[in-house]
């Protein structure tokens, strides 16, 4: 697969958290002990969803010297969007300036979403109803947490991605294995906005992203490792025949959970969280593709990508680079 990402130039670093906090709990190492966050990207002021997408998919063309306006289908992942009607994939397909004969859908899935992105995508090149097919994933995950309790704000930045699914590459994604827990729904969830809650004051507390820290965190050392699992059984493997492994960089904490319930080789998972933070849909591919960028991740190399959080939900493949 073709794969390339954007991060915004503004970088905060853990001072800024500091300065905000005022407290010994959140001094710059503090952070940087609780989180493995150095730095992360946050979106100049008058950037919004469908501008990291494309950026992304700019980035994408230009790499590769894809054409973009010769895909048939743009599938946008993202939990930001701009208005809560239309899609902001619309926005995304007017930015990029794509052909009218052109498909678009937006999926509503956050940090699981790019291999529920891979999963539509396949299933629409299997089906004969796409050919090729651009999924980007962007969220504006700091400005999310912009207001929320300073343990969530410290873990997110923005970035975005792009990835290009076409017949000649479909089979090097494996079967995908994907779960839902509708139980969880307010374990992680924009209490405002919405019909069941609609804004009542113009108050900037009302956009954050309300999040239960705990829980989150027993949902996935709870449903990861088995998602692992079922999915190296349903692609005939085992973990002995997997080159990397790249998780949904959510923390360091619990990053190292899921190294350490499934008893994996360290060397073997994809730590990217330093200078780049939570990005939600974003954190999978921009790990795998800085991955392939930095020599780690080489042609030939099975590696397999797993998505969790938010719905809850979860999602995992395995792909041949």
């Amino acid at each position: 697969m073709k794969i390339a990402y954007y991060l915004p130039s503004d970088i905060i670093d853990n001072e800024y958290f500091a300065n905000i906090a005022k407290s010994d709990e959140y001094t710059t190492q503090e952070i940087y002990k609780k989180s493995g966050i150095q730095t992360r990207h946050k979106a100049s002021d008058n950037e919004l969803t469908s501008d990291l997408a494309a950026k992304a998919a700019l980035n994408l063309g230009k790499e590769y010297d894809i054409d973009l306006g010769n895909i048939d289908t743009l599938l946008l992942c993202t939990q930001s969007p701009e208005y809560l009607q239309p899609a902001t994939v619309y926005q995304l397909h007017h930015k990029l300036n794509l052909p009218k004969s052109i498909n678009a859908l937006e999926i509503n899935i956050a940090c699981s979403g790019y291999i529920h992105g891979l999963l539509i995508a396949k299933s629409l090149i299997l089906s004969k109803s796409a050919k090729k097919v651009l999924l980007c994933t962007a969220d504006l995950c700091f400005k999310m947490f912009e207001h929320s309790d300073m343990a969530q704000r410290i873990l997110f930045g923005d970035g975005a991605s792009a990835t290009i699914i076409e017949q000649s590459n479909v089979n090097k994604i494996g079967q995908i294995t994907c779960g839902t827990d509708g139980s969880g729904f307010f374990s992680m969830y924009k209490k405002y906005g919405g019909y069941a809650n609609p804004f009542n004051a113009q108050s900037q507390s009302q956009m954050t992203l309300l999040m239960n820290g705990p829980e989150v965190f027993l949902f996935t050392l709870r449903e990861v490792p088995n998602l692992v699992r079922q999915t190296l059984k349903t692609n005939n493997l085992n973990s002995d025949d997997i080159d990397f492994f790249v998780f949904h960089q959510a923390n360091l904490l619990i990053l190292e959970a899921i190294t350490k319930s499934l008893k994996l080789e360290r060397s073997k998972v994809i730590f990217d969280i330093e200078n780049i933070g939570n990005t939600s849909s974003s954190s999978v591919p921009i790990a795998l593709k800085r991955a392939i960028e930095n020599g780690t991740i080489k042609p030939g190399h099975k590696v397999l990508i797993a998505g969790f959080g938010i719905g809850l939900a979860w999602s995992a493949t395995i792909i041949n680079i």
